[in-house]
């Protein structure tokens, strides 16, 4: 029947405009820190990074690469959040204002009290920025850091 489809389509439509809101400047940021060890040690590819393979071997040089964490936090503009990395290392970010559908995220990386990295990174929401980091066992740390 002609007027059962319209639910459906109605629904639909509600999904593809619901999915392209643009985010207000001040709007929480739901942030994403995977932390994978690389190294030259075997060949392993873990499954959970499947999705982004092609791209972890186009920029970084290893044979192994394998998840060891996954650490989410969910931050208002203006929070630091802390995540705590293998090897007493830790991230800390704050979401600073952006404009549109982007975010701004200052990063630091730490070891122990050190500060090893300070950047700020920019990248639309639900984008996904890939940092190549300090050694770690017989490889070196990357962090796949997504925000939405």
């Amino acid at each position: 029947m002609p007027g059962s489809r319209l639910p459906a389509i109605a629904f639909v439509a509600l999904i593809l405009f619901a999915h392209t809101v643009v985010a207000s400047p001040d709007a929480p940021v739901a942030i994403d820190v995977g932390v994978v060890v690389a190294s030259n040690e075997g060949t392993t590819m873990d499954p959970a990074l499947s999705s982004i393979q092609n791209k972890l071997q186009s920029m970084f040089n290893y044979t192994s690469y394998r998840m060891v964490d996954r650490l989410k936090r969910t931050l208002s503009v203006g929070e630091t959040g802390d995540f705590r990395l293998p090897g007493n290392r830790s991230m800390r970010a704050t979401p600073v204002p952006a404009k549109e559908n982007k975010v701004r995220l200052d990063v630091q990386i730490m070891e122990g009290d050190r500060n090893i990295l300070s950047t700020t990174l920019g990248l639309t929401r639900g984008g996904m920025v890939l940092v190549g980091g300090p050694s770690h066992q017989k490889g070196v740390l990357i962090l796949i850091i997504s925000a939405e």
